[in-house]
């Protein structure tokens, strides 16, 4: 089903930026995003251009085709998601702060029971969210992480969901994670912070595949 869904979104990204190149191509720039995107066809569909009437009809079809594909993705995405949440790892893993059903759904095809993995450090190398080491002249330098390897897709959602997990966070912590959190912004920026959440998320989920366990956060003393 995750394959079905990466299948149709490569689809839309890649009819949308045809179109993109098919607009530019005549000299219409358009912003980025959807809304950019929607708005440059729009002024093409209604005949605010030098355009040919032959050239306007097939944009019409391609958009057709954009939004019909939108459409398909919208669908499959809420039957996906509704079938996630009947699955038990998964609802488990959604009760972790910035994990929603897609996120949940790729950690547990990715991390499946959490066995082959030695630790929750493995399988956060594995998705790619441990640093690099370089070592010189007998020092370890930590050099980032490699957004080459490891589950490039799921590494993207994981750092989304702990942008927005960071956007949401009280302005007095109350939980262990919050005061976490905080302490880590102001150290090291919010960016990093990111990255730092997101291996956190992945050795938590691993934590919970491995040994069947609930996730439940730790309050802070009243």
């Amino acid at each position: 089903m995750e394959s079905s869904r990466r299948f149709l979104s490569r689809n839309l990204v890649s009819l949308g930026q045809h179109i993109r190149g098919s607009l530019l191509g005549y000299g219409i720039a358009n912003p980025k995003g959807e809304k950019g995107l929607k708005a440059s066809v729009q002024t093409v569909l209604d005949g605010e251009t030098n355009i040919s009437a032959n050239v306007i009809g097939v944009m019409a079809i391609l958009w057709e085709q954009y939004k019909l594909l939108k459409n398909e993705l919208k669908d499959f995405e809420k039957e996906k998601n509704a079938l996630t949440r009947q699955i038990e790892p998964c609802k488990r893993l959604m009760k972790i702060e910035g994990v929603g059903e897609t996120i949940a759904a790729m950690l547990y095809t990715t991390l499946g029971d959490g066995k082959q993995f030695k630790n929750g450090r493995q399988a956060s190398a594995f998705v790619g969210l441990t640093p690099k080491q370089h070592s010189s002249g007998g020092k370890v330098f930590m050099i980032g992480i490699d957004k080459c390897g490891g589950v490039k897709e799921l590494r993207s959602l994981l750092y989304l969901g702990a942008m927005s997990c960071l956007g949401r966070l009280p302005e007095k912590p109350r939980t262990q994670k919050d005061a976490w959190l905080r302490k880590t912004v102001e150290l090291i920026g919010f960016k990093k912070t990111c990255i730092a959440l997101a291996n956190k998320i992945v050795r938590t989920a691993w934590a919970m595949l491995r040994y069947e366990t609930e996730y439940k956060p730790i309050l802070l003393a009243a």
